[in-house]
């Protein structure tokens, strides 16, 4: 009796020490959540497949000509470069059919093949950027952006003072800010406009950005040091235009409006 007694408090004891340790502690390292978290991040948010299919009955006659025979072709490929060529034709192809997701998609293989490759990796990355601006579903929208995010680190992973990239990858975090840190985007163009004063991409950005934050008077200087480096730039005297309406100042907005009709 003495002994069973024993027996059910050893268990009872192990029973504590094992919920302590598996719901009391995170057991869990930074590392493992930080790996988690990444995966996360990069779950596939649609089937490129399901696109593909569902998108083939809305291509033009030319377009489904077309496809048929570069479908064809990439069943005969058997060799990267053959894969590449057949990927590059059918990236070209989607994005003329006005389908730039599917046709990042194309581009993202050629990149995968071409792994060490900073322009394939840079037009994967500029490609799903493109659709993210243009498509009206959530999810394909969220999948757009962090595949173009996943490009443009692959970019800067090969080439780390690409500057363009550098932007987009900026542009992709104000787009969809980081869960936690919402202001990442913004701060890695002023840290790039703190470095790079005179780039006229990142002055159109944050002058854009300004302008629909309402703050005007830092929209007009960025837009306006555009101008002073490069005064033809329509999309400056564009954005100008409607920053001088907003402050009420229609004579140096008639002005702009002028310069932006010009293009």
């Amino acid at each position: 009796m003495g002994l069973q007694k024993t027996q059910i408090i050893s268990v009872v004891i192990f029973i504590g020490l094992f919920g302590i340790l598996y719901f009391g502690c995170d057991t869990k390292t930074k590392e493992h959540k930080a790996v988690e978290k990444s995966r996360a991040q990069n779950i596939e948010l649609i089937s490129p497949e399901r696109l593909i299919a569902e998108a083939r009955t809305q291509l033009t006659v030319n377009g489904k000509s077309d496809l048929f025979m570069l479908d064809e072709e990439l069943k005969e490929a058997d060799s990267d470069s053959s894969k590449v060529k057949t990927y590059k034709a059918l990236a070209s192809l989607w994005y003329a059919e006005q389908y730039p997701l599917i046709s990042g998609y194309y581009a993202n293989k050629v990149a995968e093949i071409e792994e060490s490759s900073e322009e394939a990796w840079s037009i994967a990355g500029t490609t799903y950027a493109i659709a993210a601006q243009r498509v009206s579903d959530e999810n394909e929208k969220k999948h757009a952006i962090l595949k173009s995010r996943s490009a443009f680190e692959n970019v800067l992973s090969l080439n780390s003072e690409n500057v363009d990239s550098k932007i987009n990858l900026a542009l992709s975090y104000v787009e969809m800010p980081e869960e936690g840190n919402p202001m990442k985007g913004i701060l890695m163009l002023i840290d790039l406009n703190k470095k790079y004063p005179d780039n006229i991409s990142v002055l159109l950005n944050l002058g854009r950005l300004a302008l629909g934050t309402n703050q005007l008077d830092k929209s007009v200087e960025r837009l306006s040091r555009v101008v002073s480096i490069d005064p033809n730039n329509t999309e400056a005297h564009c954005l100008l235009a409607e920053v001088y309406r907003k402050k009420g100042d229609l004579e140096k907005a008639s002005l702009e409006q002028q310069m932006c009709d010009l293009k």
